[in-house]
């Protein structure tokens, strides 16, 4: 009971009336967090009913419009469920069924990212209001990885034949360079060292925020050097030409190239894959085709070899390859 020391700050510790209340005193020193052990257990033995009765539904108003539009859908999620009841009531395992429920309809990083907001709403019903003795007990949803899908030969010929010439062009530069979409979109001729065939990416349109530096292949240089007015020759381009963005459609920066055209040619193809998973196909191609580990973690721009391990799933047909190895 009283204030004890656990790891840089004190915490008040005390029962009332069978509840137990527990919470960080956010000060390392031992005057300062006797003092607020004692307004706090004061404050709660003195007005006792009007924290233990606050419910779910009186937390969230309090702090509702400071979330986004999001994370309003979720919280009117929640109190559907937990509004009208008295936040002491509300149990770990009650929490965990809820998880469960929501698990069936989304991702389990949607799951973790909504419960999220609810563990951060107890918090300062705990730390910040005092409505609360402690935040229930309650683990993370299993976040599961979708399924690696790999654009074979076949299906990639057949892909390619119903996409529109602008989407071809951004289709094979990203199975030949494995840059993700965003940072694609946003490539623009100034980057380019024609003579030496090297893309100089800036950091800010890099997901690591780190810049880098990768030299394309014949197809990816070619899918750069032809564009809708047709082949061009960088020396002999303008200044406001240089800075424009490298894949446009009728003048205008492509935006989104895994819209409404691209899935319109999956369809008519019977290819299901996204166009993230073009960047699995390239790193994958890479690995079977001998290229060094190293050299597919620097051109993908990934931060370690288990980083990259994620994106690589060995085809059915190169399984063939294994004879090599004596099976």
């Amino acid at each position: 009971m009283g204030v004890h020391k656990n790891g840089k700050n004190y915490y008040y510790n005390f029962q009332y009336k069978g509840k137990r209340f527990q919470a960080s005193t956010g000060t390392s020193n031992h005057d300062q967090a006797f003092q607020i052990y004692l307004e706090k257990k004061n404050e709660i033995t003195r007005h006792k009913l009007r924290y233990i009765d606050k419910t779910f539904k009186e937390l969230v108003d309090r702090y509702y419009n400071s979330y986004s539009k999001n994370d309003q859908r979720a919280l009117d999620w929640f109190l559907k469920h937990l509004g009208d009841r008295k936040l002491e009531e509300i149990s770990g395992p009650e929490l965990k069924q809820l998880q469960g429920f929501k698990a069936i309809r989304v991702k389990g990083s949607t799951v973790n990212r909504q419960f999220a907001i609810i563990r951060s709403l107890l918090n300062k019903a705990v730390t910040d209001l005092g409505w609360l003795s402690q935040v229930p007990k309650f683990k993370k949803e299993k976040e599961l990885e979708p399924p690696k899908k790999i654009l074979s030969s076949y299906d990639q010929e057949r892909l390619m034949s119903y996409l529109p010439s602008h989407l071809k062009r951004i289709v094979n530069f990203a199975l030949n360079t494995g840059l993700r979409k965003s940072t694609i979109v946003n490539l623009n001729y100034d980057m380019y060292d024609y003579s030496k065939r090297i893309l100089s990416i800036p950091a800010e349109i890099l997901k690591t925020k780190k810049s880098l530096e990768i030299p394309l292949n014949a197809e990816a240089h070619k899918a750069i050097m032809n564009t809708e007015c047709g082949s061009i020759h960088i020396r002999g381009l303008g200044i406001h030409l240089r800075q424009r963005p490298i894949f446009t459609y009728k003048g205008k920066q492509i935006k989104d190239p895994g819209a409404s055209a691209w899935r319109r040619a999956k369809k008519k193809a019977g290819v299901n894959i996204r166009f993230h998973d073009l960047r699995h196909t390239w790193a994958t191609r890479c690995i079977e085709g001998g290229m060094p580990v190293a050299y597919v973690q620097y051109l993908g721009g990934w931060s370690s070899p288990k980083m990259m391990q994620r994106y690589i799933s060995i085809s059915p047909e190169n399984l063939k390859d294994l004879r090599k190895f004596g099976y």
